[in-house]
């Protein structure tokens, strides 16, 4: 029997995934990330507070090669995301856009603007905010669009959520299971 198949017996799948938290606290965004890896085998959690992402500097060298010239945790994080199969985005609202850890995040990928290496990449988003759902959505929405516009990304699916305490998404189970059974049968 092949190992795919044993392990959808066990319930969990076995691909490559990629979870991207752009929160600056451990809080509802990775509750989420964390109960879908539990899901999935072979995936891997990012946790970006974690990481040391300098600031873009400007200096457009990646469009000429598409490198960047600071030396830091994003070339070991593009490469994580290139090979992945599928990038989770979780990020939160903060004065309806995304976090400036995110932000800062999304800049310092421009060296795949011009490469094309991230066209067609398969992403969901996971948009969690104090607000109502629908705002933090479509506020989350407008503020990726140039980020998928430019990087050519395949926007599979996107979620939202009102949870404003670090805690409020572990009353949320159903939700979460919802999302990882998408995963699990639309995605990979």
């Amino acid at each position: 029997m092949e190992q795919d198949t044993i392990n959808l017996m066990e319930g969990r799948i076995m691909n490559k995934i990629v979870l991207i938290s752009g929160s600056n606290r451990k809080g509802n965004i990775e509750y989420i990330l964390s109960a879908i890896k539990e899901q999935i085998l072979e995936s891997e959690l990012i946790l970006l507070r974690n990481k040391k992402i300098d600031f873009c500097k400007g200096c457009l060298r990646c469009h000429q090669v598409p490198s960047c010239i600071l030396q830091d945790d994003m070339s070991m994080i593009i490469e994580k995301i290139k090979e992945a199969k599928l990038v989770v985005f979780g990020i939160p609202n903060y004065f309806d856009n995304v976090s400036g850890l995110f932000k800062n995040f999304i800049d310092r990928l421009h060296p795949l603007y011009k490469s094309e290496e991230l066209k067609n990449k398969k992403v969901i988003f996971i948009f969690v905010g104090g607000g109502k759902e629908e705002g933090t959505m479509n506020s989350l929405k407008e503020s990726v669009q140039g980020f998928i516009k430019y990087l050519q990304l395949e926007v599979e699916k996107e979620f939202s959520f009102k949870a404003l305490n670090s805690n409020d998404m572990k009353q949320k189970k159903k939700e979460i299971e919802e999302i990882i059974e998408y995963i699990k049968t639309q995605v990979i």
